[in-house]
């Protein structure tokens, strides 16, 4: 039988991470086990050194994550990192000092160029990571913009 004891949940504060939060929070209530919700500051590029901005910022954003995942009673705790290498290196990292045993993380579902350019966070996490890793999808552009072409539609 598998025993799952420790759920990580990376976020970047986006639609895909809500949702990802949203099945990171429910396997951690159906396991009864700690579930550790992970932001990392991405690393200044070498033209903008915007960390200064974005800590405080990304602690605020955290600390209302947290807000919203009271009221479920699973034991919760937060991790804030500090980018040097790439985000995707630091969820590795920490998940296996963590020793996580399930990652549960959103994705943006980027294909094509868009992918090409900005690479996958959550591929990488996947090629790299030490235990299973759940990629819950955000809302494509295409699931959007037929929503909204079908709630136009029913005006």
């Amino acid at each position: 039988m598998i025993s799952i004891q420790r759920v990580i949940h990376p976020t970047d504060f986006s639609p895909a991470s809500r949702r990802a939060l949203i099945w990171a929070v429910g396997l951690a209530r159906q396991n009864r086990t700690e579930l550790m919700v992970v932001h990392v500051v991405p690393p200044p590029t070498p033209i903008f050194e915007v960390e200064s901005v974005e800590r405080p910022q990304a602690e605020a954003q955290l600390s209302a994550v947290m807000r919203k995942v009271r009221w479920v009673k699973v034991k919760t705790r937060r991790l804030l990192l500090k980018g040097r290498t790439s985000v995707a290196k630091h969820i590795v990292d920490s998940a296996g000092i963590l020793r996580a045993d399930l990652i549960v993380m959103g994705t943006h579902g980027r294909t094509g160029i868009s992918r090409l350019f900005t690479g996958s966070v959550a591929s990488r996490v996947i090629a790299h990571a030490h235990c299973p890793v759940l990629v819950v999808r955000g809302r494509s552009e295409r699931a959007s913009s037929s929503q909204r072409t079908r709630s136009r539609h029913d005006e």
